[in-house]
């Protein structure tokens, strides 16, 4: 009987541990590049702190419980994918890598139909979550094999693949978020 009841607590152990460890991912190691709130069921950062999330706080953000934090290793482990895009009012082709947008949503354990990602310069597109899924939609750190920088249209630009998906040829910029560094999906 105490052998059963024993095996039982250690079973129950292992699966509360296991769904704990399930919600949680580990601590950015080097600066944060990207923040994403809203419907996530993974978290690796406190609530919203109104004096240490001040740029945060300038952008009009009031509050979370919860928060996934990436740094730029977290982002690249995620697997870098390679894209080439030429735009029409862009001087040349540039080779962009970054992981895709739906690796990082699935890392956050993002569930909803809205993203509103976040630029530095204020910029707020709404995106749906289903160009995650659609296209290979990458969220860029590096372009032409350099990282993007504060003021470098960094730390994170979103990029779409206009010149080798045929539903995407006629696209407009208005979803290529540049600056980004915060996102809530709702």
């Amino acid at each position: 009987m105490k052998s059963r009841l024993f095996g039982a607590f250690v079973a129950l152990g292992l699966l509360v541990s296991s769904a704990v460890s399930a919600q949680q991912l580990p601590e950015p190691s080097g600066p944060v590049v990207l923040t994403i709130t809203g419907t996530v069921d993974k978290s690796n950062r406190g609530p919203f702190d109104p004096f240490m999330d001040g740029l945060l706080k300038s952008h009009g953000v009031t509050g979370f419980e919860k928060a996934v934090a990436f740094d730029l290793p977290m982002l690249e482990a995620l697997g870098m994918k390679s894209l080439t895009v030429r735009y029409p009012e862009w001087p040349k082709g540039y080779t962009f890598e970054g992981p895709l947008l739906r690796d990082v949503l699935k890392a956050a354990g993002a569930r909803g139909s809205t993203i509103r990602f976040l630029g530095l310069d204020g910029y707020e597109p709404e995106i749906p979550v289903t160009d995650a899924y659609n296209h290979d939609a990458v969220l860029a750190v590096k372009a032409d094999g350099r990282y993007l920088g504060i003021g470098d249209r960094g730390p994170v630009w979103l990029v779409y693949p206009r010149d080798t998906d045929p539903k995407l040829k006629g696209m407009d910029d208005s979803k290529w978020l540049w600056a980004g560094f915060y996102m809530t999906v709702e």
